[in-house]
């Protein structure tokens, strides 16, 4: 078995020689897990699998969603600084849906119900019409996914068992996620000059408590979806492990309670968690693990 990963090696290059850490930069990767799919391919543990299987379910749609939110403020911006931030923002967003895609695509051939797992996504950031909530909707979702990407960085030994194809997108993902993490932010405050803070303030938690709550009914509805492939009926042994590893040991969801809890904070600012050493690790592992990779060359899983 192989897993590919197409890109642009001037990319891993210019990283190599010590690119800014909040630079965003797109990386053209094709990581190819069709073709690596693998069935329980976190260490052969299906409740490790499906805790990360399910956040792929939210995330072609979520990304297009967001793409459009902020690129609607592009033409508006006095600050052209960040209207190109935008546009790295997007591209990198859209390479992560191609992405993705292919993954749902790997799941679907396993033989998982992914068309009923997504059916609710669309239809709940459809609901979301004016675009400051679509922009408050993003800046909440960027900070969720922005707490796992660290989490990812910060511990990983999470993905120590993984399969390799796997293993390379989400960290490929999770860096790029970090890199951007501030640009929805920076797009809220400037739609939203002139409004007084508290406004501000309550619309911008009233958003996180809207997306936690849909994104749990989600996710945990979606688990026993997933697991009528792998012929498991989620009884008390099940969901007692599920939340001794969410909670407990080692914690995925615990460790990100603190960084979600700052996000309640009338002062909340992206820029002010110092991901840097994060960041240089993740493009230094990058680097490393995709060296040599080509559009037209393979290396072995």
């Amino acid at each position: 078995m192989t897993a590919e990963a197409h890109g642009d090696q001037g990319n891993l290059h210019a990283e190599a020689r010590g690119a800014d850490p909040w630079d965003i930069i797109p990386r053209n990767f094709h990581f190819n897990i069709r073709a690596n799919r693998k069935r329980h391919w976190l260490g052969d543990d299906v409740v490790k699998t499906v805790l990360i299987d399910n956040l792929s379910i939210f995330l072609p749609e979520g990304e297009r969603f967001f793409i459009r939110s902020l690129k609607h403020y592009t033409p508006h911006l006095e600050d052209r600084a960040l209207a190109a931030e935008i546009n790295g923002y997007a591209v990198q967003e859209a390479f992560h849906t191609r992405e993705h895609e292919e993954y749902n695509l790997a799941m679907k051939d396993l033989g998982y119900d992914v068309d009923l797992m997504e059916k609710p996504v669309g239809p709940s950031l459809g609901m979301v019409k004016i675009p400051l909530h679509r922009v408050l909707a993003t800046c909440a979702i960027e900070h969720l996914t922005a707490t796992f990407s660290t989490q990812t960085l910060r511990h990983p030994d999470v993905l120590d068992e993984a399969a390799p194809a796997y293993r390379r997108l989400w960290v490929w993902h999770a860096l790029e996620e970090l890199e951007h993490k501030a640009v929805a932010y920076d797009v809220l405050m400037a739609a939203t000059k002139g409004m007084p803070g508290w406004k501000r303030y309550l619309m911008r938690i009233t958003a996180m408590n809207a997306n936690i709550v849909s994104f749990l009914y989600i996710f945990l509805r979606n688990v026993p979806i997933y697991l009528r492939t792998d012929r498991i009926k989620p009884g008390f042994r099940f969901w007692f492990r599920f939340f001794w590893l969410t909670m407990i040991a080692p914690g995925y969801w615990r460790r990100c309670l603190p960084m979600i809890a700052y996000y309640y904070w009338p002062w909340f600012n992206p820029r002010n968690s110092d991901d840097a050493d994060l960041i240089r690790r993740g493009r230094e592992w990058l680097e490393k693990e995709l060296e040599g990779y080509s559009p037209t060359k393979q290396a072995t899983a």
